[in-house]
């Protein structure tokens, strides 16, 4: 295979992964035979959904924030991992300078690698993203100096891509070849059909989703006094019906997971791009948990009750269970789906370039 893109994907939680997966779906809709090899140390079993002809290269290619579950981060061990990966060893950027000769344009979300890798190999390189690991390490709250160093070596890494596409909910606009929407992937199934597989009967669908992380919930005892809801709680380790109206869904379930979304009478999720992008996409109503000391959850917390029509949680009000009581009037929160998906936006760009 010689493949058309070279994917340079960060591992940080999955948003970076499943908004690579939306956009080669939709640049495929253009060029049906589209190739690509991915360099990512993301769950492979992310892909398997996407009916592309992928070849993986298993490379950390990002390091992002160490995360120790959905709402805390790691600053020691993102910064003693920050510290093996940058600046790039001359040998990972040549063994990927040879797997990447044959290809014709390096997409990267957001790892600096494909843009160091492109510039060796002289081949044009594209950053997607709604903000930028630099962006992110000048804004901690306390700051941490030991990050600024890696910050300027991230930053002045970005300012060499070729081209650049910038996403909504966007965090720093700078200038760009492309601003779109957001970019999320699309339902499989038809909405029936997923509450069917969920066996809802006449229950209302509430989907907890915190991006892949498994947490311990306390308030799993009081679901059971809310018989009129089925809760599925995605990302946890193992899939099993712990109650007649709570189902927990592994990691790894082959059901996808914006058809869960589609499916979904209320959205539960932690302020994290790929989930608010696939909610915007099905019109579901959405409560969105604010993550303190992410600085893109407060652009991502605007965009929600924005342009979605959605609610805010603090962290102490979601692990509390205070919204089970206003379950009625979030339910009421539906809205028209997006027109446009950002996926459709950039994929003609893409193409363009190809």
């Amino acid at each position: 295979m010689n493949p058309d893109l070279a994917c340079f994907i960060s591992p940080h939680g999955y948003g970076h992964a499943t908004r690579t997966i939306a956009l080669l779906q939709a640049v495929q809709g253009i060029i049906p035979n589209l190739t690509a090899r991915l360099f990512t140390v993301a769950p492979p079993a992310l892909f398997e959904q996407t009916g592309l002809s992928l070849a993986f290269n298993p490379v950390a290619a990002d390091v992002g924030l160490v995360q120790t579950d959905a709402f805390t981060a790691d600053q020691d061990q993102t910064v003693a991992r920050l510290a093996d990966l940058l600046p790039f060893r001359q040998t990972l950027v040549d063994t990927c300078v040879d797997q990447c000769r044959s290809c014709r344009l390096i997409l990267c979300d957001i790892s600096s690698l494909g843009i160091e890798v492109g510039r060796a190999a002289g081949i044009p390189s594209v950053l997607v993203e709604n903000f930028t690991w630099d962006w992110i390490y000048e804004r901690l709250d306390p700051p941490v100096g030991a990050l600024i160093r890696f910050a300027e070596i991230l930053r002045n890494s970005y300012l060499r891509a070729d081209y650049r596409i910038q996403t909504e909910p966007l965090c720093n606009p700078v200038d760009c070849d492309l601003r779109c929407g957001p970019i999320a992937r699309r339902p499989l199934l038809p909405r029936d059909e997923i509450r069917q597989k969920l066996g809802c009967a006449d229950r209302k669908i509430v989907l907890i989703t915190l991006g892949g992380i498994p947490l311990a919930l306390p308030f799993m005892e009081q679901l059971s006094s809310y018989g009129d809801y089925l809760f599925v709680v995605a990302g946890q380790s193992g899939s099993h019906r712990a109650s007649a109206n709570l189902c927990l869904l592994d990691r790894s379930t082959p059901l996808h997971h914006p058809d869960l979304i589609n499916g979904a009478d209320l959205v539960l999720c932690k302020s994290g791009y790929s989930t608010i992008a696939e909610v915007q996409q099905t019109g579901t109503p959405i409560c969105c948990i604010s993550r303190n000391n992410f600085a893109e959850s407060a652009v991502l917390d605007r965009y929600v009750v924005d342009a979605m029509n959605g609610t805010i949680l603090d962290q102490d009000q979601f692990f509390r269970g205070d919204w089970l009581a206003e379950l009625p009037e979030l339910l009421q929160r539906r809205r028209t789906p997006a027109p446009v998906n950002g996926a459709d936006q950039a994929a003609s760009f893409i193409a363009s370039l190809l």
